[in-house]
């Protein structure tokens, strides 16, 4: 069927597509990734649409195909070649969004790590009357590298783990943590090693290490990238919370979430009041 053919919103038709052409929109300059619940998002681009899509079941993009069809031509040739038989149903959350307009009331997991990174900075500004962080980041520029899509074999794997301490710990300030430190070698940690010692006071040595434990995978990962020893990589997935048994996909999906998690639980740790606590 041509793309003039589907050129109308009334025809009820639905394409399916691999994940990967996520990640070649996005190598195209002027286009950005936004989200809207767990299973769908939107890719901005040039053409000044955002086309909506859906994650199915079998990991394959799902799209209203009068939201390609209104794309500039060079744009649909993308689209195209990788376009597939369909595999599973329509996403369930793009159809609740755009036929039953009901948009599932869930957050993706790239969103949610942007929102507990900066709720974990505003906890230390007011807590600690301190920035927790070096520098701000660029949210949708880091959403290029931070996301499912980036995740296709183990070594995009760990280079999102990688993108992931790029975004967290290699931004947090070393300086202030050492004040707020009480470790005796506390000018030899690392950012991770003094946020855990700063929760340690808090909390207890061992609950800090637990709660660090997918972000201290995380961190092993990233050095895995650089000298992959498949036991190293192994023990380090383990420690982060992947479930290997899943698709790649839904691995950078975990640990996107093991993550953020482990970021929610320093915050919530660290600053709820105890009168605000049900344990």
């Amino acid at each position: 069927m041509a793309s003039a053919d589907l050129d109308d919103e009334d025809i009820g038709r639905w394409l399916w597509f691999r994940s990967s052409v996520v990640n070649e929109l996005l190598n195209h300059r002027g286009f950005s990734l936004e989200w809207y619940t767990a299973e769908t998002g939107g890719i901005r681009s040039t053409s000044g649409y955002v086309t909506h899509f859906g994650i199915n079941s079998s990991d394959l993009i799902t799209v209203y195909a009068y939201d390609v069809a209104r794309l500039a031509a060079w744009e649909q040739h993308i689209w195209t070649a990788h376009n597939v038989v369909p595999d599973g149903k329509v996403s369930n959350e793009l159809l609740a969004a755009q036929v039953k307009a009901q948009p599932a009331s869930t957050d993706a997991v790239e969103d949610l790590l942007f929102k507990v990174m900066r709720m974990l900075e505003e906890g230390f500004r007011q807590e600690f009357n301190v920035s927790l962080y070096t520098h701000d980041i660029d949210d949708v520029a880091a959403m290029h590298h931070i996301s499912r899509f980036s995740s296709k074999d183990q070594a995009s794997l760990l280079r999102l783990a990688k993108e992931l301490v790029r975004v967290f710990s290699d931004r947090v300030d070393v300086r202030k943590l050492r004040k707020l430190s009480a470790h005796a070698d506390k000018e030899k940690l690392g950012s991770n090693k003094l946020l855990q010692d700063v929760l340690a006071q808090k909390v207890g040595a061992d609950k800090a290490r637990l709660v660090f434990g997918a972000i201290a995978g995380t961190y092993d990962m990233r050095v895995g990238d650089a000298h992959p020893t498949s036991s190293k990589i192994g023990e380090a997935l383990k420690l982060a919370g992947i479930d290997e048994s899943k698709s790649f996909l839904r691995q950078g999906e975990q640990l996107i979430s093991n993550f953020g998690q482990s970021i929610w639980w320093i915050g919530k740790l660290l600053f709820e009041k105890p009168e605000d606590q049900s344990d």
